[in-house]
């Protein structure tokens, strides 16, 4: 885009490409845009954060489609996730609770997912996941998914603060040059042991040309 271009450009090039492939999350972020964006939203649906997401919800897809209950999304920034969650046919997801420790996520998170928060299918919530106590949730989540695990102090110390069986997906890395990465893995296996699911439906590994990201889904 050339500098002169007007600040509506974005916003267009976004909605021709929602109308282009019919995807309803793009025109969720051009109307975003053409709302005023915090300045670091194209970090959230850069390449490398939605091929991430877009793995996660394959193999969600694949073994875990219709949770039993709301899906909470720690550490959920803006609410990409979310938005890729509820909007994906292959998944049967009531609702989505997405979970931020920056007050300034929510507002944005809300406004991109407005469609979902107005069917009552979303919110955002401005909270420190190692607090949250989801036992006492009602209705009890169907499954907790967290992709930061590398920024945890103690990721089973987390853990074992968590209802056994609770259905969890997981995700952390290799990629120890990040000061604030403080439980990273070297494998996937080294990853499955500092876990200590119960029960195992997904484990793998997604390399990069920086890092290698491991995923598990399963049971506390």
């Amino acid at each position: 885009m050339t500098s002169d271009a007007p600040p509506d450009a974005f916003y267009d090039i976004l909605r021709g490409v929602a109308a282009l492939t019919g995807n309803r999350v793009v025109g969720d972020l051009a109307r975003l845009v053409a709302d005023g964006m915090p300045q670091d939203l194209w970090i959230a649906f850069n390449h490398k954060q939605i091929g991430s997401k877009r793995w996660l919800v394959d193999a969600l897809a694949e073994v875990l489609p219709r949770p039993d209950g709301p899906v909470w999304v720690l550490g959920a920034w803006y609410g990409v996730l979310g938005a890729l969650l509820l909007d994906d046919p292959r998944l049967t997801i009531p609702a989505v609770v997405s979970v931020d420790l920056d007050p300034a996520c929510a507002p944005v998170a809300e406004r991109l997912n407005r469609r979902h928060v107005a069917e009552g299918r979303f919110r955002a919530v401005t909270a420190d996941m190692m607090t949250l106590g989801f036992a006492a949730q009602e209705p009890s989540p169907g499954l907790v998914i967290n992709t930061s695990c590398e920024h945890l102090v103690d990721v089973p110390g987390w853990l074992a603060t968590l209802p056994t069986g609770l259905p969890l997906l997981l995700q952390s890395n290799d990629y120890v040059r990040e000061p604030d990465h403080r439980s990273c893995v070297p494998s996937l296996e080294a990853f499955q042991a500092q876990a200590g699911l119960s029960e195992t439906l997904f484990a793998g590994a997604l390399p990069t040309k920086n890092y290698t990201r491991f995923m598990l889904i399963g049971r506390r």
